[in-house]
């Protein structure tokens, strides 16, 4: 078992521990039924976020330029119509303008909204718009995200980008 699913398990039984009153001896239980919700979030996430329409304009939102025209160059050469916003409220005004597909969006960002914010804002508006997350300072897992968002750490491969943004076959 990989560590991510191993945390996400161990803290979501001790909730169920303690949403039950502490009883003893039921940590079998407890971590049954968390086994079997990570199970069934974790079909529910990928599916989600894997059998959305097919994506063709990406919006990449990173402060940091030389970062950010590296990925939409690789998007661009993969084919997709890509945007480009170096903050979330740019990013924003991007979404009155074109449509877009997906967001790939770092979290650590100037301004007022963060890509956390970002991600919040574009789940509420735009259910559909597949979201990548990445950052270089923290670490997030399915359990940190909204259902569908996916987490990548920086330095981050722009193949995996890519495949990400593609539909399974």
């Amino acid at each position: 078992m990989d560590i991510e699913k191993y945390n996400w398990i161990s803290t979501r039984a001790h909730k169920i521990w303690l949403e039950q009153g502490q009883p003893g001896g039921n940590d079998r239980d407890h971590w049954y039924q968390a086994v079997t919700e990570y199970d069934a979030q974790h079909r529910t996430e990928q599916s989600r976020f894997q059998s959305g329409s097919q994506v063709s304009s990406v919006l990449v939102v990173d402060d940091e330029p030389l970062i950010r025209f590296a990925t939409m160059d690789a998007l661009e050469d993969a084919g997709f119509t890509v945007y480009e916003a170096g903050n979330a409220g740019e990013a924003l005004l991007q979404f009155r303008s074109h449509s877009i597909d997906a967001v790939f969006t770092d979290i650590n960002m100037p301004g007022p909204m963060d890509g956390l914010g970002l991600v919040k804002l574009v789940r509420a508006n735009y259910p559909n718009v597949r979201i990548l997350v990445t950052s270089g300072h923290v670490s997030l897992g399915g359990f940190d995200l909204a259902g569908g968002v996916a987490f990548i750490p920086k330095p981050y491969d722009l193949e995996t980008v890519t495949r990400l943004l593609r539909p399974p076959f």
